[in-house]
């Protein structure tokens, strides 16, 4: 037999604390990987709760961050919880500069005092001008990409289709010579497209 477990108090709607969430468009990201775009929408719900005659921690508290980056958020949260000042509770830092950026920013306003609303949108600013400089980047390597997907399948179309209407071209790639050429060319097709995606994500990078 186990015990009963203790019923907890139910808190009135009224003293509850209100989170405020970001929009869903900036809670989608792929895992592990932080945009600057996310970043931003939470150091503007932090300037926007800041501004209304919130303190930052309760900024903290209250606004929802991105889901890319709760776990370090939570993490502070959770310092100033058991009792750590503020800027020691951000003296903490990630494998994203974006949210280093953010967690900086807000660390200099709990160091320096003084309004951290307008620090904040800037912040915010600079990752909106970061989010703008990837998008511009990733455009102009379309052509890139495109370049790839093209001088990748082309020979491979070349060769299927030379295979479905050339009985010599069948006779040769059914030969030893033909086959090995056939997986060297193979081979260095995919090697190219390889190193054709990792110079175009570095671009964009």
């Amino acid at each position: 037999l186990r015990p009963r477990p203790p019923v907890r108090p139910v808190v009135p709607r009224s003293r509850r604390r209100p989170r405020v969430h970001l929009p869903l468009e900036w809670r989608r990201s792929r895992p592990g990987k932080i945009a600057p775009a996310e970043v931003a929408a939470w150091c503007e719900g932090l300037a926007r709760v800041v501004r209304g005659g919130s303190t930052l921690i309760a900024a903290l508290r209250s606004v929802e961050p991105p889901a890319s980056c709760r776990s370090v958020v939570d993490g502070i949260v959770l310092s100033l919880d058991r009792g750590a000042r503020l800027a020691d509770a951000l003296d903490v830092s990630s494998r994203s500069p974006h949210l280093n950026l953010a967690i900086t920013v807000a660390r200099a306003c709990a160091v320096n005092g003084g309004p951290p609303a307008e620090p904040l949108d800037r912040a915010a600013s600079t990752l909106r001008g970061r989010a703008a400089d990837a998008a511009e980047r990733r455009t102009h390597s379309a052509q890139a990409r495109l370049s790839a997907i093209v001088m990748t399948v082309l020979p491979l179309a070349m060769l299927a289709l030379l295979l479905a209407t050339s009985a010599p071209t069948r006779t040769a790639a059914t030969s030893g010579t033909g086959v090995a050429v056939i997986a060297i060319g193979g081979t260095l097709n995919v090697a190219g497209w390889r190193w054709m995606r990792r110079i175009v994500s570095q671009v964009e990078s």
